[in-house]
């Protein structure tokens, strides 16, 4: 099967196994009176509330793969940071160029699709060096890696380091440029907001 990893026999089936590390008492909120005893809004809410919540996984397809990498990378990390940092520099430069078609939340509300696609293409694209750097569990660099062919992988890094575009690209450049593009929207958002 073209998208699925390989399984062990005693692997465990496609069903996810949900583990909350921490032993803190789920707080169901106003939900507490028709959630208190329903397992799942007891799984959603410790989702939601825990900083350290996991899905162990064996045998799982490409959709969960990316599910794995953003549900264990999510929150206020370095990799939220470089997705919404990427995010906002490509959407910054859409925005202004469609200024005059109505204010950035209207294009948000009339394009959802796109936006949606758009962000999620970027988290896709971000990926990959946070499975490279996980040595206990190999499944998600593997399935990333089956994606893009050798040849074309070794032909883009020829030519990044050909015309030297590290010196350009350079993690510190799209540190400052992403958090620059956070704030600019930031700022598009408020205004569009009051006018």
């Amino acid at each position: 099967l073209g998208g699925c990893a390989r399984r062990t026999p005693s692997a465990m089936p496609l069903k996810a196994v949900m583990s909350t590390p921490t032993e803190e008492k789920v707080n169901l909120g106003l939900a507490k009176i028709w959630a208190e005893d329903v397992d799942q809004a007891k799984d959603v809410f410790s989702f939601l509330q825990s900083k350290t919540y996991s899905k162990e996984r064996e045998g799982f397809f490409f959709g969960d793969v990316f599910a794995d990498g953003v549900i264990r990378n999510g929150g206020f990390t370095e990799f939220a940071e470089t997705v919404n940092g990427r995010v906002a520099q490509l959407a910054f430069p859409l925005a202004i160029g469609e200024t005059f078609n109505g204010d950035l939340l209207t294009q948000i509300a009339d394009h959802p699709l796109k936006v949606l696609l758009l962000c999620a293409f970027v988290t896709y694209a971000s990926l990959p060096p946070l499975f490279e750097a996980r040595q206990d569990d190999r499944r998600g660099a593997s399935v990333f890696k089956a994606a893009v062919p050798p040849e074309v992988r070794k032909g883009l890094v020829s030519v990044f380091e050909t015309f030297e575009l590290n010196k350009v690209f350079s993690p510190e450049a799209e540190l400052t440029n992403s958090r620059a593009a956070m704030v600019a929207m930031g700022f598009y958002l408020f205004t569009a907001a009051l006018f």
